[in-house]
C-alpha cells in the first residue's frame, strides 16, 4: 500500500468523522423540539457536546489528511520532475508538467502544492487550539 492510500483512508476516517457529527447534530436538533424536561435537558446538553466535538475531530482528520496527500503529492513530483495531474471525471487524460519543458509552470505547481498543505495544517492547529480553549 502506497502512500497516496494511505491518506485516502485517513480522509475517509475523516468524512466518516463529518457524517457522524452531522447526523448527531439532526439528532441535537431534533431532540430541541421536544419539550424540556429535566432528563431532556441534561441529555440534550451532552448530545450537543459530542456532536460538536465529533464534528471538530473528523474536520481536523480530514484537513491533516488532505494536507498530508498534497505535501505528498509536492514530494513525488519534485523527485520525478513532472506531475501527472488529471482534470477529468472519467480519469481519461492527463495533463503533464515537467520541468525540463515548462519550469514555470513546474515551480508554481509545486508552490501550489506545499503552500496548500501549510494553509490546512495552519487551520487545523487554529481548530485544535480553538477545542482546548473550549474546555
Amino acid at each position: 500500500m502506497g502512500i497516496t492510500e494511505i491518506f485516502v483512508v485517513i480522509l475517509c476516517i475523516g468524512i466518516v468523522g463529518l457524517v457522524a457529527g452531522i447526523i448527531l447534530m439532526l439528532l441535537y436538533f431534533a431532540l430541541t423540539l421536544l419539550p424540556e424536561r429535566s432528563f431532556w435537558g441534561n441529555l440534550i446538553a451532552k448530545l450537543f457536546t459530542i456532536a460538536y466535538y465529533v464534528l471538530q475531530i473528523g474536520m481536523i482528520i480530514f484537513l491533516l489528511a488532505l494536507a498530508g496527500m498534497t505535501a505528498s503529492m509536492a514530494i513525488d513530483g519534485l523527485g520525478m520532475g513532472e506531475y501527472k495531474l488529471r482534470f477529468s471525471r472519467t480519469g481519461g487524460g492527463y495533463t503533464m508538467i515537467k520541468w525540463t519543458t515548462r519550469p514555470i509552470r513546474f515551480a508554481f505547481q509545486t508552490v501550489v502544492f506545499i503552500g496548500f498543505s501549510i494553509i490546512l495544517i495552519y487551520l487545523s492547529i487554529k481548530q485544535i487550539r480553538s477545542i482546548s480553549k473550549k474546555r
